[in-house]
């Protein structure tokens, strides 16, 4: 197979894998769709890369509206090198967490590959201390074979109530070339599809309930943002990206 094979082929099984994850996720999907229902928010945190997949949750067409990111500049992923020297910071993440509107009985969802640095467990931490349940999306494989940097030597699926791992590799590569580069990413792709997954299962279940989703439509579809601007009306405030 081409290297382009070998990466699809590689991706597919990662994504199969994922059934592992289906009794948790429907755990937390049940609990998110509870909080959703007694008028909370789903909050969603990340740094680096792991921030792309929680931009991607919010304000989504065919998402839900009601997803708000934890949002830092600091944090994202346009000065990679910038931002692994913060996300080491001790104190940071706490500090990050006490500015945002957490509520007790609504969910985080952190994302973080490796789970080793403090900014993560300290941001799920103080979520879990103001009686939020925190979910971790996170790489077992990377965390268990990764030294832990926070001054506890815990790791982000020490501190989350629900882990849904990615299963993506230690490293985040899938396969090497003929020369010894090891390359492939897979996490952003597979925390995307877990976050994502979290949110249609919420979804369901508010159907089951009788209860109609607050979707978002696309602003390119006929009445998309007409339909938009009633669904988030009710959420306005507490939703980061939402002016």
């Amino acid at each position: 197979m081409t290297a382009i094979e070998t990466y699809r082929a590689a991706v597919l099984e990662l994504i199969q894998r994922g059934a592992e994850e289906t009794g948790s996720l429907e755990h937390a999907s049940d609990l998110i769709a509870r909080s959703l229902q007694d008028g909370g928010v789903l909050h969603a945190f990340g740094s680096g890369h792991s921030m792309l997949p929680a931009i991607d949750a919010t304000f989504r067409a065919g998402g839900l509206a009601p997803v708000n990111l934890l949002h830092d500049p600091a944090l994202a992923p346009w000065e990679p090198t910038r931002v692994g020297r913060i996300e080491r910071l001790e104190g940071y993440g706490t500090a990050l967490a006490e500015l945002q509107d957490l509520r007790a009985g609504e969910v985080l969802v952190v994302l973080s590959h490796s789970g080793i640095n403090p900014v993560p467990i300290e941001v799920a931490q103080h979520a879990a201390a103001q009686g939020l349940t925190v979910i971790a999306i996170t790489s077992r494989t990377h965390s268990g074979a990764s030294r832990s940097r926070h001054p506890d030597a815990l790791r982000l699926l020490d501190v989350a109530d629900i882990v849904l791992d990615t299963h993506a590799p230690e490293g985040d590569v899938t396969l090497t070339l003929e020369d010894g580069t090891e390359t492939g990413p897979t996490s952003t792709l597979l925390a995307g599809l877990l976050l994502h997954s979290l949110a249609i299962g919420a979804m369901e279940r508010l159907v089951t309930e009788g209860v109609s989703p607050p979707v978002l439509r696309s602003m390119n579809r006929t009445s998309g943002e007409d339909t938009n601007e009633a669904v988030l009306a009710t959420f306005r405030g507490r939703l980061s990206r939402v002016p």
